[in-house]
């Protein structure tokens, strides 16, 4: 049976010449990268290396600025939940966060979490219609005592790119008339994770004080990733321990998955233009075969200033898990849902912050493209819609 894998945004494979790079970590330069004999110290020169080349693509000031997590999900774990405890040691009293109604599942429940545990005031923007965030909108909930902005960066159900260069301008000056009052700064994070292959990450023109990156996003390995953290901001670490990464993250660094992570962002984000133009390509045509064979179809969020790996449609006849059992039977992989919530079987939450019905939430399916991704392979897909919804 023919296979063709159209859910990208879940994850990808691993590039095959990352692949190779990564193998000697495995077995021959396997050591402790904190041991000081010679298996230790070729092992931290790789992950030194793998360092090295994220200040530089990232644009960031500081080696430190670079802190390796084992994924997306654990750093914006570790810079949520270490600002707000240093500044309740510090302050003695609630912090307040502002983010999004369209914010990965690793941000929303970690902020649900700490309200809960009433450790937070906590704000959430709705995004329009189309899915974008207005920063406008940020600026009406700002309060003394707010301490951070989370603003996901390219959303992982409906690829809508957010602004964030806008959001980090307006905070900036914000911040200028804080200081003047005697106030905290407001820090800006953004989950970057979808972002490594089409987006522009460098971290000066951004504007942004954390930044959250994954490695399997981006044809590396699963089990990295990294959070970009301004050097001069404190913040508590989640794992204690014999001090790894700048004290900040405790644990034996896995070298070969960070070597590999490293190679992968080197290969990939430096062709981000002709990366976007093919994925443009691919979904363009995707779309428009589909609404051929069924014009009632409908997109989720916004074609334009939308990430073009992701395509989140919209079936008004049919259930998406109906649709989605019938395509894997026939060898072809999508999602109905973020990864992370899929087997929840639950409407997805993005559509429906959208303004959307629960009806067509259950009736939406996500297709994401590959830069492997044929144009034949979408043919095949489309023939077997075809079928299926006839």
């Amino acid at each position: 049976m023919r296979k063709v894998y159209l859910d990208y945004a879940a994850t990808s494979p691993v590039d095959e010449e990352v692949l190779n790079e990564m193998m000697k970590f495995f077995n021959i330069d396997f050591g402790n990268p904190s041991s000081l004999h010679l298996w230790g110290q070729k092992a931290l020169i790789g992950l030194d290396s793998a360092r090295i080349k994220f200040k530089e693509l990232l644009n960031a000031k500081e080696l430190k600025e670079i802190i390796f997590t084992s994924s997306a999900t654990e750093s914006n774990n570790f810079i949520i939940k270490g600002l707000v405890f240093v500044w309740l040691f510090k302050k003695r009293k609630k912090p307040h966060i502002i983010s999004t109604t369209i914010e990965h599942e690793s941000i929303e429940q970690t902020l649900e979490e700490l309200k809960n545990l009433d450790l937070i005031e906590l704000d959430l923007v709705s995004p329009n219609k189309d899915g974008f965030i207005d920063p406008k909108n940020i600026e009406n909930y700002i309060k003394e005592n707010t301490l951070l902005v989370s603003v996901i960066y390219v959303q992982n159900v409906i690829g809508t790119i957010q602004p964030i260069k806008e959001i980090a301008q307006r905070l900036k000056e914000i911040n200028k008339e804080r200081k003047e009052k005697g106030l905290n700064e407001i820090y800006f994070h953004t989950d970057a994770a979808q972002a490594g292959l089409t987006e522009n990450l460098n971290i000066q023109e951004l504007g942004v004080d954390f930044l959250t990156l994954s490695s399997h996003k981006i044809y590396g390995p699963k089990g990295a990733a990294l959070v970009y953290k301004r050097a001069d901001i404190e913040i508590l670490p989640l794992l204690s321990g014999p001090g790894q990464e700048f004290g900040l993250r405790s644990s034996t660094e896995n070298v070969p998955a960070i070597y590999g992570f490293a190679k992968a962002f080197e290969k990939f984000y430096p062709k981000r233009k002709e990366n976007n133009s093919y994925l443009f390509e691919l979904k363009n045509y995707f779309l428009n075969e589909i609404k051929k064979i069924y014009p009632k179809v409908q997109v989720n969020g916004a074609l334009e200033n939308s990430c073009p790996k992701i395509l989140n449609l919209y079936f008004p006849d049919y259930l998406s898990q109906e649709i989605l059992i019938k395509l894997d039977l026939e060898g072809i992989g999508v999602s109905i849902s973020s990864a992370c919530s899929v087997r929840a079987s639950k409407p997805d939450k993005i559509i429906l912050a959208l303004g959307h019905s629960q009806e067509r939430a259950q009736k939406s399916i996500r297709f994401s493209f590959g830069l492997k991704t044929t144009f034949e392979e979408l043919s095949y897909v489309i023939e077997t819609l075809k079928k299926i919804i006839s």
